[in-house]
């Protein structure tokens, strides 16, 4: 008897549970999702890491963006910054869901050969893209509308 007790007990919060979650959902639907990229630009070299990318990475968002892979992109700027360590730069770059993310590494892998010809060459402008950023966080948050 203890342990049909247990068990129904068990079934009555999972519904609780699932109920509370559902109704959690019904205050939104559900939009698009954004890869955001926050970096500190290293001292001396703001003008290589405008020109990066305005020559890399522009136009490869911008090829991305015709072929469908991604919504947009938009970079922001910090002007509000806490500490010398906070970040400078954002990076925003749409998607149109989750699915839009599966197997994106593959399906952008011809563009990014198209533009720099071989992985080497990328390799070489990665490295030198890292001498003038830190990273100082990446999120991947989901855009929702209030119902």
């Amino acid at each position: 008897m203890k342990k049909r007790f247990q068990i129904a007990v068990g079934v009555v919060c999972l519904c609780l549970f699932t109920v509370g979650v559902s109704a959690a959902q019904d205050q939104y639907t559900e939009g698009t999702v954004e890869r955001v990229i926050l970096v500190r630009i290293l001292p001396g070299h703001a003008n290589a890491w405008w020109g990066d990318v305005k020559n890399n990475l522009q136009p490869l968002w911008n090829a991305e963006k015709a072929d469908g892979l991604i919504e947009g992109y938009q970079l922001f700027l910090n002007t509000t910054k806490a500490n010398p360590d906070d970040w400078d730069v954002g990076i925003s770059i749409t998607y149109k869901n989750m699915a839009a993310l599966d197997g994106l590494g593959m399906k952008v892998l011809d563009l990014r050969m198209k533009q720099f010809g071989d992985k080497s060459k990328e390799q070489q402008v990665i490295d030198k893209r890292v001498e003038n950023i830190q990273t100082v966080a990446s999120y991947l948050i989901r855009n929702v509308t209030m119902k």
